[in-house]
């Protein structure tokens, strides 16, 4: 039975850390957004899919987020690397973006800390973007492939 190739090896670890990734960022939209620490008398449960005031919140973005994550996963498991890696990293970086707006803006004017569904939601967009980085595959040197560069 043959060796797999170091590179197919990152390919699986990526799409299973990918994989995950896309589940624990979907549980992040159910999971508490604000933290309003007795504000208002009352305890005040944010979550991504239900505002304070009893609106819908914006946790389908990190569902969308979630499933481009999925996709990205099956991409590289396709033999579509080069895609399924700029998803998986514009999905990471998205996500990373969307937990500093929705920490900064999503609150209007009530000072309220970030809870743990937004902390989760950026540290998976950071912890996809670095995976993507070390679980890419590997720099090819011209010398390598025997062309000359100076020509």
């Amino acid at each position: 039975m043959a060796e797999p190739v170091k590179s197919d090896r990152r390919d699986l670890i990526l799409t299973a850390v990918l994989l995950v990734s896309a589940l624990v960022t979907g549980a992040s939209s159910l999971m508490p957004w604000r933290d309003y620490a007795f504000r208002y008398g009352t305890r005040a449960q944010e979550t991504g899919w239900a505002a304070a005031n009893g609106g819908l919140g914006r946790g389908w973005m990190t569902v969308v987020c979630a499933v481009l994550l999925a996709v990205s996963g099956v991409l590289i498991a396709a033999e579509r690397g080069r895609a399924g890696r700029v998803l998986a990293v514009l999905s990471g970086t998205t996500l990373m973006l969307l937990a500093v707006a929705e920490w900064g803006l999503g609150a209007s004017n009530s000072r309220s800390g970030p809870g743990s569904g937004i902390w989760l939601q950026f540290l998976v967009g950071l912890l996809v973007v670095i995976a993507v980085g070390v679980l890419g595959p590997p720099e090819v040197d011209d010398a390598v492939l025997g062309s000359d560069s100076n020509a």
